[in-house]
């Protein structure tokens, strides 16, 4: 298992085959088969025909989660191949089984194969099912492929169907998952080649410490030589030590790196989507636990793909490192500030009551309306509009205040732009503030 993660697919077989060797348990038996077809398919060498396979899977008779991803394995292989009848002869018999295992991980796999099947074969309604599924599996999976290949599917069928503003959300979201998955994968590569330069090393003292030995045991007849080789044991240790505290030093740096590039948008300095879920949730159990609000700001750039689209990304880029500047000059320094899309951004106010929200979000409002854009060699106007709740409206879940502020600030898209809406939920609408004036609350 630990190979197959690592992606070091022959030693992943090399184990299994001992395993096999060793006269185990069914449990084990079947454990070692379906680990050694997963090895298999990451080497392109799985034989879908092949009565080993067969066997395998027979093995695992009274393993249903092994087994299910056992099929999997056999329909991603089809998958590959274009051959989209075997992927749902493997996979749909099975797949309420599947769902009551309830192993996160497993249905996400398996729902992304058939997506992947479901759009190659333009059956576009099954495959976003699937797809949004996996979305909201995506929180319990962390990064995976699966996450990965769902927000690709969504983004190619937003694409087909001429959606285009979908369709760049959802490559953002692929894009950033994608990254995520990769940074995961390079992290374990580095903890891996660490590990294999910590052995060597090992070994490599070791041979020293015998040569060492060998010599004491002839220091009589080779005093002299021994001392010329104590001089070099010496540089060598000091070489190795230098090596070590490089390598050190290097380690931490990547570390350091990897960690801004997960927690941080690379564009604007501000926190990105998932570490903000991450630190705005965390403020939401505190504020609960404490009997305090928390007020939620959401607001979105009006107008922006114009802006792309005339000027060119680099100026769309410009007018999204001024906003975010703008934005930060005006809150507390405890604020939790994010770009959670391409043009969308939050701020989640801890133990900040709705009032003052507002009068934060109307200061955001007129720093980005005063935006001074003539050092980008063209003249246009930044505007944003704003959706704001709170804990006493929306509650204490994320989800509820993301999607109560996001329906306010639509509802000042739609009356005018360049303002600020409330979300009520008596009236299950928003209330509008006007664009220059805060009403009272």
């Amino acid at each position: 298992m630990f190979f197959n993660q690592l992606g070091q697919y022959s030693s992943a077989i090399h184990y299994a085959e001992i395993l096999k060797n060793s006269k185990p348990s069914k449990r084990n038996t079947c454990l070692a088969n379906g680990l050694a077809i997963e090895a298999q398919l990451g080497l392109n060498q799985l034989e879908v025909d092949s009565p080993t396979l067969q066997a395998a899977v027979a093995s695992c008779d009274e393993e249903v989660i092994m087994e299910s991803f056992i099929h999997s394995f056999i329909a991603t292989k089809y998958l590959r191949d274009g051959n989209t009848a075997e992927v749902y002869d493997q996979l749909k018999p099975s797949l309420e089984t599947i769902e009551k295992t309830r192993y996160p991980r497993l249905i996400a796999e398996v729902y992304a194969t058939l997506a992947s099947a479901y759009l190659q074969d333009h059956k576009i309604g099954e495959a976003r099912l699937l797809a949004e599924k996996i979305v909201n599996l995506a929180k319990g999976l962390g990064n995976t492929q699966a996450v990965v290949t769902a927000y690709k599917v969504l983004y190619q069928i937003a694409e087909l169907s001429g959606n285009y503003k979908a369709a760049l959300d959802y490559h953002v979201k692929y894009a950033q998952a994608d990254k995520a998955y990769l940074d995961d994968i390079k992290t374990k590569h580095l903890a891996f080649q660490l590990a294999e330069h910590q052995a060597a090393e090992q070994k490599s003292r070791i041979t020293l410490l015998d040569r060492q030995n060998n010599l004491l045991l002839t220091e009589q007849q080779l005093a002299k030589t021994q001392a010329e080789n104590n001089r070099l044991f010496i540089s060598l240790l000091i070489a190795i030590i230098t090596l070590l505290g490089f390598w050190a030093y290097k380690s931490w740096t990547i570390q350091k790196r990897l960690k801004q590039l997960a927690e941080y948008d690379a564009l604007t300095h501000v926190f990105n989507r998932g570490h903000f879920t991450q630190v705005a949730q965390s403020a939401l159990t505190y504020c609960e636990s404490s009997e305090v609000d928390l007020s939620y700001i959401l607001f979105d750039l009006d107008n922006f793909k114009q802006i792309n689209d005339k000027y060119g990304h680099a100026c769309g880029d410009w007018v999204l490192k001024k906003v975010a500047k703008a934005c930060q000059a005006q809150g507390r320094k405890n604020d939790i500030f994010a770009r959670i899309g391409g043009e969308e951004f939050c701020i989640a106010l801890p133990g900040c009551d709705l009032q003052t929200a507002v009068k934060l979000a109307e200061a955001c409002r007129k720093a980005i309306s005063g935006i001074d854009c003539s050092a980008t060699g063209h003249e246009f106007e930044v505007t944003a509009s704003f959706g704001i709740t709170d804990t006493q409206m929306s509650g204490y879940k994320l989800e509820r205040l993301i999607n109560d502020a996001d329906s306010a600030m639509y509802q000042s898209k739609e009356t005018g732009r360049d303002r600020i809406c409330i979300f009520d939920p008596e009236a299950k609408r928003t209330i509008p503030q006007a664009s220059h004036t805060l009403l009272s609350l």
